[in-house]
C-alpha cells in the first residue's frame, strides 16, 4: 500500500476528535482518513458513528470490528447524549483516541459540551480534544460553524477549520472557492484565537469509486472489484494523490499531532 500517512513522532497524545459542521460537509470522510492514518501508525483509536442519516463511518469501522462502537439506539436527543457519554467512557477504558461523527447533529454535541465542561473533563482523563469544523465554500456553511465556534461550547481544546474543496459547485478548478472567506473578519478572529485552517482537497473521482462498489481506502490498498477486476488505474492514482495531499496539508499546518 502506498504511504499516505502524515509524519508522526513520540509526541502523539490520545485525542478525541469532534466533527462539527452541517451534514454533507465532508466530515465523515475526513474522520475516516484520520482513523486510516492512526491504524496505519499502530495507534489505538475508535470510530464513533452517531450520524442517523449517513452511516459512512460505521460502514468502514463496524461495531463488531476492532475499531468501531455501537451506534445510538435512536436519533432522539436524550438517547444520543447517553450514547455519547457511554462512548467516551469506552474510549477512556480502552486507553484509545476516538473520532466522533454526529453528522449534522451538532445540537447534541453542543448541549453535552456546554452542560459538562467537556474539554476540561477530557483533559483531566489524559485526552486532548480536537474540534474539527467543516465548511464548504457556501456562506451559510461557514455561518453555521462560526456560530458554533463563537458560542464557546467547544473549549479547552485545539480547533481546526477544514475547507472542503469538494463542495465547490463550479466545474472550474482555476479559482479559489474560499477567496471570499480568506478576507472575512470572522475567519481572522478564529485565526487570532488559535484556530488552524486546512484545505480538504476534492476527490473528483469519488463517484467512479462508488460506482465500482469500493471505498477510497479499498482502492488505495489495491482491492479488486466484486467481479475480481481491478479499478481503473487512473482512479487509484487520483485517490492515492488525494490522500497524500490531504496529509501534506495537515502536516504543513502542524495539525498532524492533533489527530488520533
Amino acid at each position: 500500500m502506498p504511504d499516505t500517512t502524515p509524519r508522526s513522532d513520540e509526541r502523539h497524545q490520545r485525542r478525541s476528535v469532534w466533527r462539527i459542521g452541517r451534514g454533507r460537509s465532508g466530515g465523515s470522510l475526513a474522520l475516516s482518513c484520520f482513523m486510516h492514518w492512526a491504524i496505519e501508525a499502530g495507534r489505538p483509536a475508535l470510530a464513533a458513528d452517531g450520524d442517523p442519516n449517513n452511516p459512512t463511518l460505521s460502514k468502514l469501522f463496524p461495531s463488531d470490528g476492532p475499531y468501531g462502537v455501537d451506534r445510538p439506539t435512536s436519533a432522539e436527543l436524550e438517547a444520543s447524549k447517553i450514547w455519547l457519554a457511554n462512548t467516551l467512557a469506552e474510549a477512556l477504558s480502552e486507553d484509545a483516541s476516538i473520532v466522533i461523527d454526529m453528522g449534522g447533529g451538532d445540537r447534541v454535541s453542543e448541549e453535552l459540551a456546554a452542560e459538562s465542561d467537556l474539554g476540561a473533563f477530557l483533559r483531566a482523563n489524559g485526552v486532548i480534544p480536537t474540534f474539527a469544523y467543516f465548511t464548504g465554500p457556501e456562506r451559510d456553511d461557514f455561518d453555521h460553524v462560526y456560530r458554533i465556534w463563537d458560542s464557546s461550547s467547544f473549549k479547552d481544546g485545539d480547533s481546526v477549520l477544514f475547507l472542503n474543496e469538494g463542495l465547490y459547485r463550479s466545474t472550474s478548478r482555476s479559482s479559489d472557492p474560499f477567496a471570499w472567506l480568506r478576507k472575512d473578519e470572522r475567519l481572522r478572529a478564529m485565526h487570532d484565537a488559535g484556530v488552524r485552517t486546512v484545505v480538504f482537497p476534492a476527490l473528483t473521482c469519488m463517484k467512479y469509486l462508488e460506482n465500482d462498489g469500493l471505498n477510497v481506502f479499498d482502492v488505495i490498498a489495491g482491492k479488486p472489484k466484486a467481479d475480481g477486476s481491478q479499478v481503473n488505474p487512473l482512479w487509484r492514482h487520483m485517490a492515492v494523490k488525494w490522500l497524500r495531499d490531504f496529509g501534506a496539508n495537515i502536516e504543513e499546518e502542524g495539525v498532524h499531532l492533533w489527530l488520533p
